[in-house]
């Protein structure tokens, strides 16, 4: 691994995963189901399918945070899932600039959950099957990777993985790993703040992505730091 730097957080990479992991605790405590713990073999894993994924030329998928704008509802149905009949883990894909694909799962999918199944669209199910995933309850584990789309592009599009053991989404478990459905008419994750906010030289922590600055700051204070001890 080491086309970004695991021990650089400055750089992005572990701040974006470390968001991620966040985000899917704090849907798990709305929901009231165990938090999960994040697998080395799990994130390493996933972050090599996301590398290869992005040798695969996909197109451009509508963002998550367009669709909220223009009020429509996507999915990214042209990432394929590694290993679909596995029953190791379950596996989420997103392309995101912003990091709020989580978030999307959570609210999106759980209005997607909602609907009869046999009305479900497909972009309908794809979600659904993703709020499941990061709402299961006897799921313990999760791993998370991402890598750029294109490193030719700075602060472009990325593709980010998660993976879940035990697996859910099993068929006949669902009543006792999703819960009373009749949460989902009032469920909604919070609103993550708009990032954009943070203008004329501060961080943007909110989104996974970090200016140089905070990064060229801290430095600064470490070496005055240094100099006055």
């Amino acid at each position: 691994m080491d086309w970004i730097g695991e021990n650089f957080p400055c750089l992005g990479y572990n701040v974006i995963r470390s968001e991620a992991y966040d985000a899917h605790n704090d849907h798990r405590r709305t929901w009231v189901v165990p938090e999960l713990i994040e697998s080395d073999e799990l994130s390493h894993d996933a972050e090599e399918y996301a590398i290869h994924l992005a040798t695969l030329n996909i197109p451009d998928q509508i963002l998550y945070e367009t669709a909220k704008d223009r009020n429509i509802r996507v999915d990214h149905l042209d990432y394929p899932l590694s290993e679909p009949e596995n029953d190791f883990y379950t596996e989420n894909i997103c392309e995101f600039i912003r990091n709020e694909c989580v978030y999307y799962w959570a609210s999106e999918g759980a209005a997607s959950y909602g609907i009869a199944k046999e009305r479900r669209t497909k972009v309908e199910q794809s979600l659904a099957d993703k709020f499941s995933a990061i709402t299961w309850k006897s799921t313990t584990e999760m791993g998370v990777g991402w890598a750029p789309k294109d490193r030719s592009k700075k602060g472009g599009r990325k593709i980010l993985v998660v993976r879940y053991s035990p697996a859910g989404n099993q068929p006949g478990e669902y009543a006792e790993n999703i819960g009373d459905t009749e949460f989902l008419e009032y469920f909604k994750m919070p609103t993550r703040e708009d990032p954009d906010r943070w203008r004329n030289g501060s961080a943007r922590l909110s989104y996974g992505v970090v200016d140089v600055q905070i990064c060229i700051s801290l430095l600064v204070l470490t070496i005055t730091f240094i100099r006055k001890a």
